[in-house]
């Protein structure tokens, strides 16, 4: 399956890179040669990666000069390492197939359909054990443009402190700050789906840039970052201020035994829209579908706040979380709030564990040990409803939405991750684009080469 896959994903790229001018039949076959060779090279190494993990000696992936220069690609990537100085290149791409039932879209009709869902590339590396840096590039096929999605430098004093400046995610929530390489479904949950000036508040880099505090102490793993950003211009102010957002996470992720970690967390932030709208719209279904508007405003302060807990043992774990928001009109009365939850169960069945790092208090990648990769099952149920207290939005009194989902995740390699989700999610007092209330049933599949 590796072998076929990787080939799709290169001559497919190949084909969305071209620019706009014919190719010779020659010339195609050139560089489908070429790419043939680089194919044959990524694969030699991918099999020594295998060699090495079930415990037969290769030289291949990792080499040392006698100068102290060390290269590695046991990961897929690229990590170059001399004395105190690193540099790596990394990247993702992510292949979405989509499809819901008809009657949740503006045109009533059934959809499915497929997508580049994100193609990024990041470099990283540090100058000294002090000095450290990052940059990711988003090739948004969504936006057909691409953009630095994040890039910052930081300074770790290596004594419990650091300081990060540049555009980066704020901390705010376990599963948004988790990469979208490593979380256990296609999509984040419902709290994570409302409309962009909103999920700035939960951590989104948005257009801004910012300053984030942090602390750690690995004898009692105790962490937390406070951050102050500006997330974009608010346009319909006079003087063209910027938003300014402040957001405050604190972790406690205690080790109970080997495989065995536990997280529990609260997060707080803070913002004055100074007018802008601040819409609530929801995401419910797949990715390309329709969105929904449940509440609009022209926002003053928005507060929001969540707690946060999870459990991993061996290869069982569980996570939930709890996050409100509450958002106030400009002339201070009451827009609308609102609250959700949501529990997971994850069981990984060929015996891994789901890796954590406590220093970020986030989940990271399952790493296969046999030699077909790793098998996981997710059970995911939850809840968001909002309450409009106010004439002048759009949502009704008292919106609920609650989706229950099934997933199942394969784990070839390291840097292969074949994933399904199922979902069934209903609302009440509100009806979806195609002007229905029934419930909305959706499949998505994912094809991600992660590196």
């Amino acid at each position: 399956m590796r072998s076929k896959f990787l080939p799709s994903i290169i001559v497919m790229m190949a084909f969305l890179t071209q620019p706009a001018y014919s190719v010779t039949d020659a010339e195609f076959n050139e560089m489908k040669e070429q790419l043939q060779n680089a194919l044959m090279k990524i694969q030699a190494l991918e099999q020594n990666q295998n060699k090495k993990s079930s415990g037969e000696k290769s030289n291949v992936v990792k080499t040392k000069s006698k100068s102290g220069l060390t290269i590695d690609t046991s990961g897929g990537g690229i990590k170059i390492k001399s004395g105190d100085q690193k540099f790596s290149i990394g990247g993702r791409l992510m292949m979405d197939y989509d499809s819901m039932d008809s009657g949740h879209q503006t045109e009533n009709k059934s959809f499915s359909d497929m997508e580049w869902r994100r193609t990024r590339i990041n470099i990283k590396g540090s100058v000294n054990k002090h000095w450290s840096y990052k940059a990711t590039y988003d090739f948004n096929s969504e936006k057909d443009s691409a953009n630095l999605d994040e890039g910052y430098i930081k300074y770790d004093t290596k004594n419990g402190f650091y300081i990060t400046a540049g555009k980066t995610k704020a901390d705010m929530m376990l599963e948004q700050r988790t990469s979208s390489k490593w979380i256990s479904t296609i999509e984040r949950g419902l709290l994570n789906a409302m409309n962009e000036k909103v999920n700035y508040l939960v951590g989104k880099p948005g257009d801004g840039y910012g300053v984030k505090l942090g602390i750690y102490d690995k004898r009692s793993r105790i962490s937390g970052a406070l951050s102050f950003y500006d997330a974009y211009k608010n346009d319909s102010d006079d003087d063209n201020d910027m938003i300014w957002h402040t957001t405050a996470r604190l972790n406690y992720s205690p080790k109970f035994g080997k495989n065995q970690y536990g997280h529990f967390g609260v997060s707080y932030g803070m913002a004055d829209y100074k007018g802008e709208s601040a819409n609530a719209e929801l995401q419910i279904g797949v990715h390309q579908g329709d969105k929904t508007m449940l509440a609009d405003a022209a926002a003053g302060d928005i507060t929001t706040w969540g707690i946060e807990a999870a459990y991993i043992s061996g290869p069982f774990s569980v996570q939930a979380e709890y996050f409100d928001n509450d958002t106030e009109l400009e002339d201070g009365s009451k827009g609308y709030e609102w609250d959700g939850f949501y529990g997971q169960l994850s069981y990984v069945v060929t015996g891994e564990t789901r890796g954590y790092k406590w220093k970020g208090a986030i989940f990271d990648k399952i790493k296969p040990k046999g030699k077909y990769g790793a098998v996981e099952f997710v059970l995911r149920y939850e809840d968001i409803s909002i309450d409009d207290a106010d004439e002048g939005t759009v949502a009704a009194n008292e919106v609920d939405v609650d989706r229950t989902l099934l997933g199942v995740n394969w784990y070839v390699t390291n840097t292969v991750k074949f994933m399904a989700n199922y979902s069934s999610v209903s609302m009440d007092n509100q009806a979806n684009p195609g002007g229905t209330t029934e419930d909305l049933d959706s499949i998505q599949l994912r094809a991600q080469y992660a590196f």
